[in-house]
């Protein structure tokens, strides 16, 4: 499974990418020290900009978690032209194994339950929500890790969708899924549905261009700067960050953050096509098409290669995913009748 994912790692690269993911040798995940180290919130839990869509009723005490999905960005690319100036960004991410971001997950789902306990929950048992009926008409698919590709005005991503061992995957669309499956669960247990979706990105790219007469303005620039963070991701409702789906008798509650949860740090080493690999916390690039006055019919590209370090990455994604795990416990808490 480790070389087809590497495969589609590669392939999820927009054309004409020149970084290629290659397999690593390094540690695996049975001897990554985070997956079994306390989990350290790497800043306290926002409160002003978290928005509520609520339907239905109230929280109850009881909750139930039938799905738990984490984004892994594993590539990201952006561009952006003027007439005469086009600036690019290409990265990739290597080293994150899918046994690796697996146990992450699995990892981080344990933190939720654990949180949720902590907070006054009772979190239904696998065995007993899956005894219902309403469980038989749910509507998965095998668990196994798989790449969505998006892209939106010059920017690409690929993320590795992964849920904990166990768990299936939800079709994902613009519309709520299981609905009918859910409040039939909902009234056999007299429990609440909690269904997650997070991320956890390795970088910031973005491309811009300074408008169609470059001679006035600044040109098309480009940049990536590492940071792993649970944050925006690229496409349409069905991927909407930050999205906390809780099922309901008459409907259903969705919550996300606006902005990102950052869990700063090295996680690896980062290079491009002009140098050696650096630290990911001074690893940044980016070009100017305006820098140097290079004139017209020019193009940049600024390319980084993330080589990661298994427990350096596995510690800050998961201090990541357990902020925003924070998040959906605070949420609910606010929510419980």
């Amino acid at each position: 499974m480790r070389r087809t994912f590497l495969i589609l790692l590669a392939a999820s690269l927009h054309a004409g990418a020149s970084v290629q993911a290659q397999e690593q040798s390094g540690q695996g995940a049975e001897t990554v020290t985070a997956l079994t180290a306390p989990i350290e919130l790497p800043s306290i839990p926002p409160q002003k900009f978290t928005r509520n869509v609520f339907a239905g009723d109230k929280v109850r005490q009881r909750v139930f978690l039938p799905s738990y999905r984490v984004s892994f960005l594993v590539g990201a690319a952006a561009s952006a032209r003027t007439t005469d100036t086009r600036a690019n960004v290409e990265t990739v991410l290597s080293g994150a194994e899918p046994d690796l971001i697996q146990a992450i997950t699995d990892r981080a789902y344990a933190d939720l339950v654990e949180r949720l306990t902590a907070a006054g929950f009772v979190v239904v048992p696998r065995e007993e929500w899956r005894a219902t009926s309403g469980a038989a008409s749910l509507k998965v698919k095998p668990g196994q890790i798989e790449i969505q590709r998006m892209s939106s005005n010059g920017a690409k991503q690929s993320y590795a969708l992964v849920q904990p061992t166990g768990l299936a995957a939800w079709p994902e669309s613009a519309m709520p899924v299981n609905l009918g499956a859910v409040r039939t669960m909902t009234r056999e247990l007299d429990a609440t549905m909690v269904a997650p979706r997070f991320t956890v990105n390795y970088a910031y790219v973005q491309a811009k261009g300074g408008g169609s007469m470059a001679i006035l303005s600044r040109g098309a620039q480009a940049s990536f700067q590492p940071m792993i963070h649970g944050g925006p991701v690229i496409g349409g409702f069905s991927m909407e960050p930050w999205r906390v789906r809780v099922g309901q008798h008459g409907g259903f509650m969705e919550y996300k953050v606006d902005g990102a949860l950052e869990a700063p740090g090295d996680f690896g080493l980062v290079s491009g096509r002009r140098g050696g690999a650096r630290a990911t916390s001074a690893g940044g690039a980016g070009v100017d098409t305006w820098e140097g006055r290079l004139g017209y019919n020019s193009q940049l590209t600024a390319t980084g290669r993330f080589e990661v370090d298994p427990d350096a990455y596995a510690r800050l994604a998961l201090q990541a995913l357990a902020l925003q795990n924070q998040v959906a416990v605070d949420e609910l808490k606010k929510a419980r009748r």
